[in-house]
C-alpha cells in the first residue's frame, strides 16, 4: 500500500513541467507522509540517514570538494562540488533523500519565489513561478569551524539555460562572470507595501546548515520532534510551549522581576476565548477590562494586517456597528483565520484573556484610538505571553501550519576525514532557524510590530516549521528546547555584530564610521532589555520596517519610548518627535540609509528622522563625548491633544553656532549618500565634500554638457562636531521666513588624518590639506550674509578663525 501511495504522487509532476514553491512543497509533504508512517518511523536505522548518491558523494571524500581553485565557466567557487538542480532535489526529497528533504523544507518560500522570479526575468517571462526548476545549477561546500563542526553551505544560480533569452539573441551568459554585478543591477523588490517580497527578484539561492559531532549536538539539548506532530498547533508544540512559559515565570529572574508584585493593569477591551456556542463551537466575547479580577492575567497578539486581494478574506474591526455583537459573543468560524487560531492558542495555553488590537481597540474613533496607542507600552510588557503569527503576511493566513517533521529531525551521515573535521558519525542540523524564521519572517518588516515584540515579556513565535520561544533570557526552537546553542546563528551574534564586537581593526580607523550601525540590525530581547541608552539601534531596527500608512511614524514608536524614558528617567518633555533633548546636539547628525522621501502631508520637523521615509542611522552615545560646536537653545513642538509623545503638528529648533554658504549645481541628482562640491561666493575655490546624505531627492534641473546655463541651489553649512581635523554637520536652505531653514542632509569633511590615517604619502595628502584649508577658509564668516535671527561678532573665537556665529530656526 506504501509503495503504489508514493508512486501516485510522485507521478502527478512530470519532472519537464513547470512547477512553484508551493505545489513542490505540497508534493514532497504527501509523498513524506505516504513513505514514512508512524511505525516505519520507529524502524528506521539509527545509524545513518538515507541518502541520495549526490548528498552520500559530499561526505565521502569526494576530490572535487578538496579542489581549491574552480574551472572557468563552471559557475562553481573555489571549495564547492557541483551538486543537484532544485528540481532534482525536489525528486530526491519525495524519494526519501532525509538530506534534500531538510534542504528543501527550509528554503525560504519568499526567496525560492524570488530565485524563480529572477530566472522568469532572464527568459523573458511575465507568468510568476512559471520557470522550470531545472534551469538552476546546485553547488555545495563544507567550511570546518573546529575539529568537530563544519557550515554546510548549498547554492544555487541559473544555469546557462536559464539565460538564453531572446534579449541577449541566444548567446549564453557565464554564471560565473561578473555575478555579483549582475546580482545587484538585477535584484528589484515590489513597491506594493502590502506584498512585502511579492516581486522581488533574486539570482542566488542559499541554504546553510551545521555538522556537528554527536557530543555536541547532544549537549545543547537536541530534541527530536515527535512524527505525529504534524502541524504547529499539535498537543506536543502546545506541551513544549507550556514548558517554556513555565520556566520562564518561575526561573527567569529578569523576565518575571515584577510579576506578582501587585494587581496588572488591564486594557479598555479584552476578549473572553471560553465562550461556546451551539453545540459546543468555540467562540470570543467582548468584555471590559475595568471589570475583570485586578489579578486576572491576558495574553496579546502580534500579526500582520496586510490587504488581501481575496474578496471573500473575512474582515473585521471594532467599531459602533461591531460593538453589540462582539459584546453578545461571536463564533471563531466567522473570524479571520489568525484571529481564530489565536483564541483557540490562548485557550490551549491555559487562558482566558485576549487582546488584539482590531478587536480591542474602537477603531471609528481617533480619540479612542490615540488613547490606546498611548497605552500601548503598558498593554504588551503587563501580558503574561505575546503571541506572534511570525509566518504569516495578513490575518487570513493563520498562526498554525502543517509541517513536514522528518525535515527537523537532524540528518545522521559518515563523515570522510578528508573535509578538514576529524572523521566519525556526526548529525546535520539547521544553522539559521532565527535568521530565517525569525529575522526575515513577514512579521519582522512590520514597523508596527517591532515595538510590540521590544515591549513583551516573552513571546511565542508561531512560524511556517515550528513554534520558537523568545525572552530575556533565552531564544529556544522545537529541537532546541534549553536554548539555541552557540554554534547557531541567531540574534546574540547579530547582536555582537551590530555593537563591533566582530568587526575589523579597518572598520575603527575613522571615528565617522563609528555613527552608523552595521548595514543590517537584528533584534535581541535580552540586550533590549539589559541596555539602557539603546535608541538608536531601536530608531534603525523600527525605521527598517515597512508601514502601510505613513502618518503613523511617531505613533508606531511612542511606546518604545514611553519605556526608554522611564528607563532612564527622563521626563516627557525631553522626548523631541523622535529625539532626546539630551542627546542634542550630536543627535541631530542622523543619516538616511539608502535614500528617503517625505511625504506631502506633513508629520514632522525637517531635523528629526521622524520627518522621513527610509532606513535611517542615529549617532551612537558615544558620539556625545566629540566636541560639539552647535548650541541648541531651544525646542518648540505644537503637539496633538498635548501628548509629548504623539503626534506632532509642527515645531522648529533654535540654535546658534557657525555657519558658512555657498551653491551647489543641480547638474546631476543628489540622494542618499554621495558626493558634492560647494561653490563659495567668497572666491576661495571650490570645496568638495566626499561623503554628505541628502534626506530627500534633489533632482537634475540643467545639463552643463549641453552649453545651457547651469541652475544652482544656495545651500548653508553648519558644523555640529569638530575634533579639530574631522568635522560633521548640517546641510541646510533657506525658507521664506527671515532666519528660518530646512534640513536637506549632513556632511563629512577632514584633512588627510581624518580621512585615510597617519603616513598619509604627501602626494595624496596635498590634495586632501589644500581642500582641508578652503573648507576653513569657506567657514570663516561673511558679513554680507543676513539671512539669520541673531548674529555676535568676534574675532578668532574658534580654531578656524571664524568670526561670526549665528542664531537660526530649523523648521
Amino acid at each position: 500500500m506504501t509503495t503504489v501511495a508514493t508512486t501516485t504522487v510522485v507521478n502527478q509532476i512530470p519532472m519537464d513541467e513547470p512547477m512553484d514553491g508551493s505545489r513542490i512543497v505540497e508534493n514532497i509533504n504527501a509523498t513524506i507522509a505516504a513513505r514514512y508512517t508512524l511505525a516505519n518511523l520507529a524502524t528506521l536505522p539509527s545509524t545513518t540517514s538515507q541518502l541520495c548518491q549526490a548528498c552520500k558523494a559530499i561526505f565521502n571524500g569526494d576530490s572535487a570538494i578538496r579542489s581549491p581553485r574552480s574551472a572557468p565557466g563552471s559557475g562553481r567557487r573555489p571549495g564547492e562540488i557541483k551538486h543537484q538542480s532544485l528540481a532534482t532535489v525536489a525528486e530526491a526529497a519525495k524519494r526519501g533523500c532525509h538530506l534534500c528533504v531538510t534542504v528543501y523544507m527550509n528554503l525560504d518560500p519568499a526567496a525560492l519565489r524570488a530565485f524563480r522570479r529572477y530566472i522568469d526575468f532572464t527568459q523573458g517571462r511575465s507568468s510568476p513561478d512559471s520557470s522550470n526548476g531545472s534551469l538552476s545549477w546546485g553547488f555545495v561546500s563544507v567550511s570546518p569551524i573546529a575539529r568537530d563542526q563544519a557550515r554546510l553551505s548549498f547554492r544555487w544560480v541559473p544555469s546557462p539555460e536559464a539565460w538564453t533569452s531572446p534579449d541577449v539573441k541566444g548567446k549564453s551568459i557565464d554564471p560565473e562572470t561578473n555575478y555579483s554585478q549582475r546580482n545587484e543591477s538585477r535584484t528589484t523588490v515590489d513597491t506594493d507595501p502590502n506584498s512585502g517580497t511579492f516581486g522581488r527578484t533574486e539570482s542566488e539561492l542559499n541554504v546553510e546548515l551545521i555538522i556537528m559531532n554527536p557530543i555536541y549536538a547532544v549537549e545543547p539539548g537536541v530534541r527530536t520532534v515527535g512524527s505525529a506532530a504534524t502541524s504547529t498547533s499539535s498537543d506536543e508544540c502546545f506541551e513544549i510551549a507550556k514548558q517554556w512559559l513555565e520556566d520562564c515565570s518561575f526561573n527567569h529572574m529578569k523576565c518575571s522581576a515584577n510579576e506578582g508584585a501587585g494587581p496588572i493593569p488591564k486594557p479598555t477591551y479584552l476578549l473572553d476565548v471560553t465562550v461556546k456556542g451551539p453545540k459546543g463551537a468555540p467562540g470570543i466575547k467582548l468584555v471590559d477590562g475595568e471589570f475583570l479580577d485586578p489579578f486576572t492575567e491576558y495574553v496579546t497578539l502580534s500579526h500582520c494586517w496586510g490587504i488581501s486581494r481575496d474578496p471573500n478574506i473575512k474582515r473585521i474591526r471594532l467599531h459602533k456597528r461591531t460593538l453589540a455583537p462582539l459584546r453578545q459573543g461571536v463564533a471563531c468560524s466567522s473570524l479571520p483565520r489568525t484571529f481564530a487560531e489565536a483564541a483557540l492558542a490562548t485557550a490551549k495555553m491555559g487562558y482566558r484573556y485576549l487582546w488584539i488590537d482590531a478587536l480591542c481597540i474602537m477603531h471609528d474613533s481617533e480619540k479612542a484610538v490615540l488613547d490606546e496607542v498611548a497605552n500601548m507600552h503598558r498593554i504588551y510588557s503587563e501580558a503574561t505571553l505575546n503571541l506572534s503569527a511570525t509566518g504569516a503576511t495578513d490575518d487570513s493566513a493563520g498562526l498554525f501550519y502543517n509541517r513536514n517533521v522528518l525535515a527537523l529531525q537532524p540528518v545522521t551521515v559518515e563523515v570522510a576525514d578528508s573535509l578538514g573535521i576529524a572523521s566519525g558519525t556526526y548529525k546535520i542540523l539547521r544553522n539559521t532557524v532565527w535568521e530565517d524564521l525569525i529575522d526575515t519572517s513577514p512579521i519582522a518588516q512590520r514597523a508596527w510590530i517591532f515595538q510590540e515584540r521590544c515591549l513583551s515579556k516573552r513571546t511565542l513565535h508561531f512560524t511556517r516549521n515550528e513554534l520558537l520561544w523568545e525572552c530575556q533570557q533565552m531564544c529556544c526552537s522545537e529541537v532546541f528546547p534549553k536554548g539555541l546553542p552557540v554554534t547557531v546563528k541567531n540574534a546574540t551574534e547579530q547582536e555582537q555584530r551590530n555593537n563591533g564586537v566582530s568587526a575589523p581593526p579597518e572598520a575603527f580607523k575613522s571615528e565617522s564610521r563609528l555613527l552608523l550601525p552595521a548595514p543590517r540590525t537584528s533584534f535581541n530581547k535580552r540586550m533590549h532589555h539589559q541596555r539602557t541608552g539603546n535608541w538608536h539601534s531601536l530608531v534603525e531596527m523600527y525605521t527598517e520596517g515597512r508601514q502601510t500608512y505613513t502618518s503613523d511614524k511617531l505613533l508606531g514608536i511612542s511606546g518604545l519610548a514611553r519605556q526608554y524614558m522611564s528607563r532612564n528617567r527622563l521626563r516627557p518633555s525631553d522626548y523631541a518627535a523622535g529625539l532626546w533633548r539630551p542627546s542634542m546636539p550630536h543627535s541631530l547628525l542622523w543619516r538616511i540609509h539608502d535614500g528617503g522621501r517625505r511625504p506631502g502631508k506633513y508629520r514632522a520637523p525637517s531635523w528629526t528622522w521622524a520627518s522621513i521615509d527610509g532606513r535611517v542611522a542615529l549617532p551612537a552615545p558615544s558620539a556625545a563625548s566629540k566636541q560639539t560646536c552647535l548650541e541648541v537653545i531651544d525646542v518648540t513642538l505644537n503637539m496633538k491633544n498635548n501628548d509629548s509623545l504623539g503626534l506632532c503638528e509642527g515645531g522648529n529648533i533654535k540654535v546658534r553656532g557657525f555657519m558658512g554658504k555657498g551653491s551647489l549645481r543641480r547638474t546631476r541628482d543628489y540622494w542618499g549618500h554621495c558626493s558634492f562640491s560647494l561653490i563659495s561666493p567668497r572666491r576661495v575655490g571650490e570645496v568638495k565634500f566626499k561623503s554628505a546624505w541628502f534626506d530627500e531627492r534633489l533632482p537634475k534641473l540643467s545639463d552643463e554638457s549641453a552649453g545651457i546655463m547651469v541652475e544652482t541651489l544656495e545651500i548653508y553649512l553648519v558644523p555640529v562636531i569638530d575634533v579639530m581635523d574631522h568635522v560633521e554637520g548640517l546641510i541646510l536652505c533657506a525658507t521664506m521666513k527671515t532666519g528660518a531653514y530646512r534640513r536637506l542632509g549632513v556632511f563629512e569633511i577632514g584633512n588627510g588624518n581624518a580621512q585615510m590615517g597617519v603616513g598619509v604619502p604627501p602626494e595624496v595628502r596635498g590634495p586632501l590639506q589644500e581642500n582641508w584649508d578652503r573648507f576653513k577658509q569657506a567657514m570663516k564668516g561673511d558679513c554680507e550674509m543676513m539671512n539669520f535671527e541673531e548674529r555676535l561678532d568676534h574675532t578668532n573665537a574658534y580654531w578656524f578663525a571664524s568670526d561670526y556665529t549665528y542664531t537660526i530656526n530649523i523648521l
